[in-house]
């Protein structure tokens, strides 16, 4: 019977994850589906530290976060923070990307930490912005952006410049090449009000999975906050700005630089783990966040399903 029960399972799940695509399933259901599978797990495998890790983010999702910081926790627990080397140390700060911004940015970078892969020369950026001009509803002050970079440790230079612009990761060999041109840091052009982390050759790369452009994606975005975004009633956006003011032309300039190493010499929130959520949950930011995804790698797989 269990061959029928484990077969019958596959397709049900298969089932509901189209759901889940398509949008039929909300997020809050979705966590409150998974919770439960994710705790029989850590039953069956109580040393397996991704466990805890992605429970801990699907609490997260559904805003229990006391829940979400035990699951964390138990995931550091169980695989603890690595102690960084002097050479991924210095190569956190050698290839911290160079932000530039639009000259009408109406949120600041609030804090920046890096994570280093335990076993891989990558490099996870998290910014964390003031707001995300969509979304003044989600009990998260800050928006969450996520930028990796691939390198050589013995020749010191950069090979890979990933970033996980609206649920997907994007990649550019231009810009591998503009790093090259500036230091080994990567240029990034960031989105007005949402953020989305742009690199050099942006206009021509295709989003995976949403069958668009970059640069239709862009055009779309600015009609959409040149109305006055999502929710433009919202009591909290009554100090923002009503909508994007200026020209296309003007959306897509960023000439605004921004550097987020002197954050990291101010406040140097480094690190060397596999969970980066569990890490920035506990360790790093004091105040909610979106969890995104932590390794370029997971959506990579997701492709492929």
């Amino acid at each position: 019977m269990i061959e029928i029960y484990t077969h019958e399972w596959k397709s049900v799940s298969a089932k509901l994850a189209g759901a889940m695509r398509d949008g039929k399933v909300t997020v809050q259901e979705t966590c409150a589906t998974i919770i439960p599978v994710l705790d029989l797990m850590r039953s069956v495998f109580p040393d397996d530290a991704e466990i805890p890790a992605r429970q801990g983010e699907y609490y997260h999702l559904d805003g229990q976060l006391r829940r979400a910081g035990q699951a964390y926790r138990r995931a550091l627990e169980l695989e603890p923070l690595l102690m960084l080397t002097e050479r991924e140390a210095a190569a956190i700060r050698r290839h911290c990307p160079l932000l530039l911004t639009t000259e009408a940015e109406c949120f600041p970078l609030k804090d920046i930490a890096a994570v280093h892969h335990p076993a891989k020369p990558l490099i996870g950026y998290h910014l964390f912005w003031e707001d995300d001009f969509d979304f003044p509803d989600d009990y998260e002050p800050c928006d969450h952006e996520e930028i990796w970079v691939e390198y050589d440790p013995a020749e010191e230079t950069v090979t890979q410049v990933m970033t996980f612009f609206h649920s997907s990761v994007i990649s550019s060999e231009e810009a591998v090449q503009e790093a090259r041109e500036h230091g080994e840091r990567p240029i990034i052009r960031i989105e007005w009000g949402k953020h989305g982390s742009l690199l050099k050759g942006w206009e021509t790369i295709d989003i995976p999975m949403k069958n668009m452009t970059m640069q239709d994606w862009m055009r779309q975005t600015y009609e959409h906050v040149k109305a006055g975004g999502r929710l433009p009633d919202h009591p909290l956006k009554r100090f923002w700005p009503r909508g994007y003011e200026g020209s296309y032309e003007s959306y897509i300039e960023f000439p605004v630089p921004v550097d987020p190493l002197l954050y990291l010499d101010r406040k140097p929130l480094m690190f060397k783990s596999l969970h980066a959520n569990a890490v920035l949950f506990t360790q790093a930011i004091p105040y909610n966040f979106h969890p995104k995804m932590e390794w370029p790698d997971r959506f990579a797989r997701a492709l492929l399903d």
